[in-house]
């Protein structure tokens, strides 16, 4: 952020001398702005202006936006004080991404970009919050510009991926029809618009019913996508298999599929509540608590897949707790992946036996705000990792879990 200090350091929150010393220079302006004139005050501007950053750098973004806004009121031809201000506005928008307020995250993107249009960050998030609500080429066009004026922008390699996976969806998906109905967009391509109907009504249920389990409402559209196989591993990255995504949208294969009306809902649950862990946590939820719930709410509707687990387990090959999430990130070994998937479950299984949703929820939303899961596990169930491993192998050995 290239902030300008051209007054004296100043605290945001100001001494009673200092505001005494603001009270006068407003008041002495303020009759100018009273007859409709436009205030030019690069004094008092500048003032506003420092104080700004020091708000930006404590972390103070809603007061830094305050300041830098009436700065920017004043003197609105000054270049740093527009960038001062479009930092502040990016760095919100960032708070209200993460928080999942699109809309919100949107506008202050947008406000960064009209006053600074080379602001990288604000251009990237914007362009994710396009392809997650299926505007691709607007999406795309946001991702270009960032590559072509910082040719070494530090993460360009996965931007390119990003843009290389977006180009071969929008050749999948060009021709699909769109569906929408309270919190989701639902597209499909021709032959899957009975099956629309049917995923229309087990999300409806997900999000009312784990909504009451969890908590916790999405307040944003989500898109959803029915695919067929062929379509769905066109874009590929997933392990062989698998029969639904969340990766921002719900993606669901079905299309030509012989399920079950409930082996279905088992799946539209499962993603469902990948989305829930993602919103709850901020992404920062371990791997197989992810998956592991996932499961354990899709097994409500679907055949459970245990076989890999069993073995496993008979032959004491199982993947210790400490190697999960490693076997659930890497598709090179496809039997360890499965495994992870079936052990995942059990752990989550295990833990809402012994527990309750409420402390699963308090526990994502903890790892979410910065602990890790390991301190909240000693502080909300008062166990090492180590000795609730073992508690869990206990109940798995026993035959309990599967």
């Amino acid at each position: 952020m290239d902030m300008r200090f051209l007054l004296r350091y100043t605290d945001y929150n100001m001494k009673p001398e200092i505001l005494k010393i603001f009270v006068v220079i407003l008041v002495i302006a303020a009759p100018f702005s009273a007859y409709g004139r436009v205030t030019n005050d690069p004094t008092t501007a500048a003032m506003y202006n420092e104080m700004g950053v020091k708000a930006y750098r404590d972390g103070a973004i809603t007061a830094a936006i305050s300041y830098l806004e009436q700065a920017y009121k004043l003197n609105p031809s000054d270049g740093i004080i527009k960038k001062n201000l479009a930092a502040a506005y990016g760095k919100q928008g960032e708070t209200e991404y993460g928080k999942k307020d699109l809309a919100a995250a949107q506008g202050y993107f947008e406000a960064a970009l009209h006053l600074d249009p080379d602001n990288l960050n604000s251009l990237v998030l914007l362009g994710d919050i396009k392809y997650l609500s299926q505007k691709m080429d607007e999406a795309k066009t946001l991702w270009e510009k960032v590559l072509k004026i910082a040719p070494d922008y530090k993460y360009r390699k996965d931007l390119e991926g990003k843009i290389a996976k977006l180009d071969k969806e929008a050749n999948v998906e060009k021709d699909y029809r769109s569906t929408g109905m309270d919190q989701f967009e639902i597209k499909y391509s021709r032959e899957g618009a009975r099956l629309s109907y049917n995923v229309r009504y087990y999300l409806q249920e997900a999000y009312r019913l784990l909504g009451q389990d969890f908590d916790y409402r999405p307040d944003y559209r989500i898109t959803v996508l029915i695919s067929d196989r062929e379509q769905f591993e066109t874009l590929s990255g997933w392990p062989a298999g698998t029969q639904g995504l969340y990766d921002g949208k719900i993606r669901l294969p079905l299309i030509g599929a012989d399920y079950t009306p409930d082996h279905i809902r088992g799946i539209v649950w499962h993603e469902y509540t990948h989305l829930l862990v993602e919103d709850l946590s901020k992404g920062k939820a371990p791997a197989w608590l992810n998956e592991g719930l996932a499961y354990y709410e899709g097994f409500k509707y679907m055949d459970k897949r245990m076989a890999m687990l069993k073995a496993a387990a008979g032959k004491n090959r199982l993947i210790p707790l400490e190697g999960l999430d490693s076997a659930l990130q890497s598709t090179d070994d496809q039997k360890q992946y499965w495994l992870a998937c079936e052990e995942s479950y059990t752990l989550a299984d295990y833990m809402m036996g012994r527990y309750n949703k409420y402390t699963i929820r308090e526990t994502l939303k903890a790892v979410g705000d910065g602990e890790t899961f390991e301190t909240v596990m000693k502080r909300k169930f008062n166990l090492s990792m180590k000795e609730f491993e073992k508690r869990w192998l206990t109940e798995l050995n026993k035959g309990r879990l599967y």
